[in-house]
C-alpha cells in the first residue's frame, strides 16, 4: 500500500464553484495533492470543483464524502505556505480605500439586477407557455367541435330530407325522389 503524504492542519477560508454556483467552503487540511473541507451545499464525488482563495486557484476532482466533510484530488500542486500566506488587497489598485465599499455596493446591485432579471424572465417564459397552452387547446377544441357539428349534420340530413319532401308535397314526393 502505497503511503499518504502527510497533512497540514489549516483553517482556511475560500470560495468554491460547483458548475454555475459560487459558495462559501472552510478547507480544514492540504497536502500538496489534495484537500479536506466542507461547504454550505454538499458535493456529490466526481464534482469538478475550483477553489479560489485571493489570486490562488485550485482545481481538482471531489473523490468521497462522509457527512458535511469532501475529500478533493487536486489537478496540479498546491502550494500551501502561498495559499496561507495569501491576503486581500486593501483596496483596488488605482481606487481610493473610499471606493472599496462602492464598488462592494455597486457588485451587490449587479447582481440583485441580475437576479430580477432572470426572474422576470422565467415569468415571461411561464406566462407565454400558459398562453400558448391555452389557445392550443383552444384550437383543438374548436377543431373537434367542428368536426362533431359535420357529423350530427350528416346523421340528420337524410331524416331532415325526408320531413322536408313531405312538407312539399306528401308522401308522393318521397316516393318520386326515391
Amino acid at each position: 500500500m502505497k503511503n499518504r503524504e502527510p497533512r497540514r492542519r489549516v483553517m482556511v477560508r475560500a470560495r468554491m464553484r460547483t458548475g454555475a454556483d459560487w459558495g462559501d467552503v472552510v478547507i480544514h487540511n492540504m497536502s500538496s495533492r489534495g484537500l479536506l473541507a466542507t461547504a454550505e451545499r454538499p458535493c456529490k464525488p466526481g464534482t469538478v470543483i475550483e477553489i479560489r482563495r485571493v489570486h490562488h486557484i485550485v482545481i481538482g476532482r471531489v473523490v468521497w464524502v462522509k457527512d458535511q466533510y469532501f475529500g478533493v484530488r487536486t489537478q496540479d500542486r498546491i502550494d500551501i505556505d502561498a495559499i496561507l500566506e495569501a491576503k486581500p488587497p486593501a483596496h483596488r489598485p488605482g481606487a481610493a480605500p473610499c471606493e472599496k465599499q462602492a464598488d462592494a455596493d455597486r457588485r451587490a446591485t449587479a447582481r440583485k439586477i441580475g437576479h430580477a432579471h432572470i426572474a422576470d424572465q422565467a415569468e415571461r417564459s411561464r406566462l407565454f407557455a400558459s398562453v400558448f397552452q391555452s389557445c392550443a387547446i383552444g384550437a383543438a377544441v374548436i377543431a373537434a367541435s367542428l368536426l362533431i357539428a359535420q357529423e350530427v349534420g350528416g346523421l340528420l340530413s337524410r331524416p331532415m330530407a325526408t320531413v322536408g319532401a313531405y312538407l312539399e308535397g306528401g308522401p308522393r314526393s318521397v316516393a318520386s325522389t326515391k
